[in-house]
Order: C-alpha cells, then structure tokens, then sequence
C-alpha cells in the first residue's frame, strides 16, 4: 500500500530538486557540452562547405535548428559563468585578462595558420599574386580585430560555394567580446555587483531584444545590431539565471513548463526569448548533473578542446572538400570530426595551456583567483 506513496514522492522530489551545483572546476559538465556545441556546430558546416546556403530540406533545416540552439548555449552557458566571476571579484585588470587570454591566442595562432600556411598551399594564384593582393595582406587584421571575420583569402577554397569565408564559425566571437565588454564596463562603474543589477541589465537586454525582433532595425551596423539582439540576451538570460538562483529554485519542473511555453509562444515576437529560457533552464541542469562513476569523472575532467573544435574544423572541412570536392555531407563530416578533435587538442596543448600559464605569471602577485573564475576562464 506505500509504494504508489514513495513513488509519488520520489517523483515529486525529482521534479521540484534544486539542479543549481558548484561551478568548482571538475564539479560540473559544462566542459564536455561546450565540446558538444562544437561538435554540434561542426556537423552543420559539413552540411554548410558543400551544399552552401540557405538550408533547404526536412533534415537540413532540422540541423540548423539544433546548431542555433548549440550557438545560443554557448552565450547561455558564458553568460552564467561569467557572471559568477565578475560578482566574485571586483579585480577588472584579472577580468579583462581572463577574458583576453580566453579568446585571442588561439584566435592569432589560426588566424596565423590561415594566412601563412593553408592559403598559399590551397590558393588558385600564383605565389607573387596570392602576396601582392590587398585582400591577403588585410586578411588578418580583419578577422584579428574582427573587423571583418568572415573575410577570405584570394583564390583559396573555389571548390565550396562557402569559399569566399576562410573561417565561417568566427564570426560569432565578435559578440562575445562584446559582451565581455559590456559586463567590464559595468564592472568598472559597480553596476554588475548585486543580483537585483544583474538581473535589471537582463530586463533591459531582453527588452532591446525584443524591440529589434518586433519592429526590426535599419541604420548603421544593420546586421551587428540584429545578431546582438539575439545573442546579448541568451548571455543576460544565462546571467539571470546565476544571479536568480536565490530566488527560482532551477527545477526539471521549471525546465518543463519552459520548454511548454517556448513550444506555444514559438510564433509570436517572445518567442526566441522563452526558446533561450528553456534552454538555459535545460543546459545547466545537465551541466550540474551528477553522472555516477568513471563514465562521469571522465566527463567532468575531459580536456577542454572546445575552442579548438570550433575554430578549427571550418579550415580542416575546406581544406578536405577542395582535395575530395566530390565528398558526400556524410563523408565530410566523418573525415572532419576525428582531425577537428586532434586539432582542437593540439591547439589547447600547443597554445592555450602556455598562454593560461603566462597568464598566471603575470597575476602571480594578484590575489588567488576564484573557483567561479577559474571555471570561466
């Protein structure tokens, strides 16, 4: 007669637990889903590189939906970390170089890569044309400064309907950056300290988001102004939903009725919003996830090729359809997983972990850095 009774209970105990964990490095899985998202992301671009855009049929389409889901849990993900961070520590000089030694060594190695080694191997020109060409010489300046991130190179990667962008995944740092930026300069001014701050900017982001999506925008920086309203509030929304945590308990229950809400509101203006919600709702509580046994100590220590994964395998997929241009998406996506995730680990061993070490270095006689910082760092 008690079993209905305990399973009820258990049942409810499962859906109203609180999912928040501890974003101690090695407590949580937020490592391995950001080397998921790439991953995610590097199938659709094996789609991308042969078939170009847009996306046409069921399948296509459907990968894309999941890649702009994968896309918005990085800035979800970012969001919530960074936040942890820069509440933890008022130190602006160890934000803004947790922040720099995070993006742009990896970023100066590909690029360098780019220009010196896969553009001349895999250029159409001759040598002295492919060098005396404006467009090579601006090359990394553009996607160094993220001028232009989509910039290509001349005559390089003609077989690919996508060839005219050297590095189609970079464009989106642009708008972490620039959501670096906007948590620094609140820093500086002590607007991003207490919850009721953090939670106010995500109110204002979200209303800039959806006075954008509603009415629309053309002006100077169309296109920068749009793509910010769509990623500024999946990072506000994974900000809320640190700096709420002691307000709204992060429930599978909550992470249901979120995900209902986002399904029903899907055509209407708010919908992208609530889609981001449930999602934020959804990634950190598989992020705080408990896996039991070596299956999770593996996950919760696997090696952090995530950046490299994703600022990689565009390269490695071009490169392999202009030597095979007759590559089916699957074959492509298949020859470009295994040497994405080589690359990605080659770039964390080669470049990531030295520039992290000079950075510590260089804060050696700063205060010790923060659990929540180190996890975002």
């Amino acid at each position: 007669m008690d079993l209905p009774q305990n399973k009820d209970t258990g049942m409810r105990h499962f859906l109203f637990r609180d999912g928040h964990g501890r974003l101690d490095e090695k407590a949580n899985n937020f490592t391995a889903m950001r080397i998921l998202f790439a991953l995610i992301v590097l199938y659709g671009h094996a789609l991308m590189i042969p078939l170009g855009l847009p996306f046409e049929g069921a399948w296509a389409t459907s990968v894309d939906f999941i890649v702009q889901c994968a896309l918005d849990g990085f800035f979800i993900l970012s969001g919530y970390m960074i936040t942890a961070s820069a509440m933890k520590s008022r130190d602006i000089g160890r934000y803004a170089g947790a922040r720099f030694f995070r993006i742009f060594p990896g970023l100066i190695a590909t690029v360098l890569l780019l220009w010196l080694i896969v553009g001349p191997l895999f250029t159409s020109l001759p040598a002295g044309e492919y060098w005396s060409q404006s467009q090579t010489w601006l090359f990394p300046i553009k996607l160094i400064s993220q001028v232009d991130p989509m910039a290509g190179l001349p005559g390089v990667f003609e077989a690919s309907p996508m060839g005219e962008n050297m590095n189609g995944p970079l464009w989106t740092i642009r708008y972490e950056l620039m959501a670096y930026l906007g948590v620094g300069v609140l820093m500086v001014f002590g607007l991003y300290r207490k919850n009721a701050q953090v939670l106010v900017w995500t109110a204002l982001t979200l209303v800039f988001g959806m006075l954008v999506e509603s009415f629309g925008y053309r002006g100077i920086g169309e296109e920068t102004i749009g793509t910010l309203a769509r990623f500024a509030p999946a990072f506000m929304i994974g900000a809320a939903f640190h700096a709420g945590r002691k307000y709204l308990r992060l429930t599978p229950a909550f992470a249901g009725l979120a995900i209902l809400a986002a399904i029903l509101t899907q055509h209407l203006p708010i919908g992208w919003m609530m889609l981001d919600i449930a999602l934020a709702a959804s990634y950190l509580l598989l992020g705080y996830a408990r896996i039991p046994g070596q299956t999770g100590e593996r996950v919760r220590n696997v090696e952090d090729v995530s950046y490299g994964i994703y600022i990689l395998h565009w390269p490695i997929g071009m490169m392999a359809f202009a030597l095979l241009p007759g590559l089916s998406t699957t074959m492509l996506a298949l020859i470009m997983l295994p040497l994405a995730v080589l690359a990605g680990w080659m770039l964390r061993v080669a470049v990531e972990k030295p520039a992290l070490a000079l950075r510590a270095r260089l804060s050696r006689r700063a205060a010790p850095a923060t659990a929540a910082e180190t996890a975002a760092a």
